[in-house]
């Protein structure tokens, strides 16, 4: 995973992770996720001490994502598939889904069956969650979201008109990074409409 390290070495600290920081149940934690803090190993900057590395933050336009370190992910479980306590999960909520990142309230979740990358919107209401397919694997998902941040990044300001909207050309340069990254136009395109970026 040495090209995901670099797509997401911008946006904070990468240090190796080993299952001994999983602070949830052993046979929770994936292999694949597992794989990701090892060879990746997501860890951030710490600003305070006492509550030490706050995982990466990929700004890519709007709420950044959030990738917790190691130690941090079993507690992001909360609010998702528990409200107080893990032995008592929220209805709607699969025991096969793992949150593996946050936009602020939306969660990208990993699928322990099958090793998809699932986005949801929070707030659904009485429909509960309805997350969609925004990557076939985990590597795929951060790396298209650090690709996309990391296109946004290169054209800085001017990636803007006056009144602080994504200009079309901007969009195009960041699906075109995307594409080359997925090495599919429409998984690019399948991706962003998933994510609704900039819609």
């Amino acid at each position: 995973m040495q090209s995901l390290a670099t797509l997401l070495a911008p946006w904070g600290a990468l240090r190796p992770q080993l299952p001994s920081d999983w602070e949830g149940p052993p046979d929770a934690l994936p292999d694949e996720v597992a794989a990701f803090y090892r060879d990746v190993g997501p860890w951030g900057e710490v600003v305070y001490e006492n509550v030490g590395p706050v995982g990466l933050k990929i700004n890519k336009g709007g709420n950044p994502v959030v990738v917790p370190p190691l130690h941090k992910l079993w507690w992001r479980q909360a609010g998702f598939a528990w409200s107080r306590s893990p032995e008592v999960p929220l209805p709607g909520w699969r025991s096969n889904w793992l949150v593996i990142a946050k936009e602020e309230a939306n969660p990208f979740i990993f699928d322990r069956d099958d090793g998809r990358v699932l986005f949801a919107f929070a707030g659904m209401g009485k429909a509960g969650w309805q997350p969609r397919t925004f990557a076939e694997d985990l590597a795929s998902a951060l790396g298209g979201i650090a690709t996309v941040a990391n296109a946004l990044a290169a054209l800085g300001d001017d990636a803007f008109d006056e009144e602080f909207n994504l200009k079309p050309d901007s969009r195009d340069y960041a699906h075109s990074r995307l594409t080359d990254f997925l090495g599919s136009a429409a998984g690019a395109s399948e991706m962003l409409a998933v994510w609704e970026w900039y819609e």
